[in-house]
């Protein structure tokens, strides 16, 4: 009896765990466009300040600093928290693109226009912040992909801004002007499985270990471009790519220094961080730490994600040959601020970790950015003395 209820135990969960590697397929290695979650809701609205509300709590709708707020036909950006009222939370705000936002006169929300909140705090591109930039194509083993130039005063030392999961090319545009300011040339790539990109032929992200060799078109596009010397600034799971390339490309002896943010870089320690949270759970239900160990491991099995191969925590005292700085908020629930701290212990010699208070994925120059910029102007300045 003892033996049939282990065995029961055990094929319930197979089961759990077959079913949680397909909805993890479907909700995190399939391709699919960058990804808008609304859910936010406009209860008032002028000229300086903005009231939201949401259905239940959310981290963003009350994040400290700076966010973009769009909907269909405009964009703003909110700024301190002025009040909270229950959910709702009235901050500063300023109208950037577009027709004003839609405001919620109904109790009931879902019969209103929502929005959405977003870390990017720009709409479009380097103008909006003031930076002059042209479109470019870089070559990689799949073809042609598209890229942004933001040109500066010092033509030899190029920084490459390599985006997140899904994410855009705006998700670099918080930092160009300071890399503007110390002289330091921009390029903000796409990579393969964005949109009107090349894909890749697994029909996956692969999560660094294909994404490199777009990395690597282009370190080469910035070389035969004059580029000496290379910062990789890598976002998220953009980090996951920069690490592969230092680890397996042999133009990562350019690399003169790395800003990483948020980094993405221990796969299988963000995937139980989010299947902890039913809004990243790829079943959308709560399940034991054993279902998702199950799941985990037939997702391998099935499609070859390759746990160990995306840990470049473990191996971060051989890829990281050159100053690091690392960003990452401390209320981070997509990937653990855990794994940084790991990251910086492994390779203490040369990383520098910056943890956020209160700060969000890729949030930290949201929650401030001066002191954001200051840290990474230090750095690019002692990297160019």
């Amino acid at each position: 009896m003892i033996a049939l209820i282990v065995i029961l135990i055990l094929l319930l969960h197979l089961i759990g765990g077959w079913v949680y590697a397909n909805g993890f397929r479907k909700s995190t290695l399939r391709i699919q466009p960058p990804r808008r979650t609304f859910g936010v809701w406009v209860r008032s609205v002028d000229k300086r300040r903005i009231t939201l509300t949401a259905a239940g709590p959310r981290q963003d709708i009350g994040h400290p600093g700076t966010l973009g707020i769009y909907w269909e036909g405009g964009y703003g950006r909110i700024g301190e928290v002025i009040g909270v009222d229950g959910l709702d939370v009235t901050r500063e705000y300023t109208q950037l693109e577009g027709d004003a936002p839609p405001i919620c006169t109904h109790e009931s929300l879902e019969t209103c226009p929502p929005v959405d909140l977003e870390g990017y705090a720009y709409p479009s591109d380097p103008s909006d912040v003031d930076l002059v930039y042209r479109e470019a194509t870089y070559e990689s083993p799949l073809g042609p992909i598209g890229a942004w130039i933001v040109p500066a005063t010092d033509a030899s030392t190029w920084a490459i801004h390599i985006h997140g999961w899904t994410a855009e090319r705006r998700e670099a545009v918080r930092l160009l002007p300071t890399l503007h300011t110390a002289g330091v040339t921009s390029l903000v790539i796409d990579y393969r499985n964005d949109p009107g990109a090349p894909r890749d032929p697994t029909g996956h992200y692969r999560f660094g270990q294909s994404e490199w060799e777009d990395v690597e078109g282009a370190a080469q596009y910035a070389v035969d471009h004059g580029a000496v010397n290379i910062i990789l600034v890598g976002y998220s799971t953009g980090a996951a790519h920069v690490m592969s390339f230092l680890e397996r490309s042999d133009l990562a002896e350019k690399t003169t220094g790395v800003v990483l943010d948020s980094p993405n870089i221990l796969f299988a320690e963000a995937v139980r961080h989010g299947s902890q949270d039913l809004r990243f759970s790829p079943t959308k239900i709560r399940v034991s730490r054993l279902v998702t160990e199950f799941g985990m491991w037939i997702a391998d099995l099935r499609w070859q994600i390759g746990w160990e191969a995306t840990n470049y925590v473990q191996r971060a005292m051989t890829i990281l040959t050159v100053p690091t700085l690392v960003f990452h908020g401390i209320a981070d629930l997509r990937v653990p601020i855990s794994v940084s701290r790991q990251l910086e212990a492994r390779a203490r010699n040369v990383v520098t970790l910056v943890e956020t208070p209160a700060a969000g994925h890729v949030m930290s120059w949201n929650a401030d950015p001066g002191r954001y910029e200051k840290y990474l102007a230090d750095f690019v300045g002692k990297l160019q003395n």
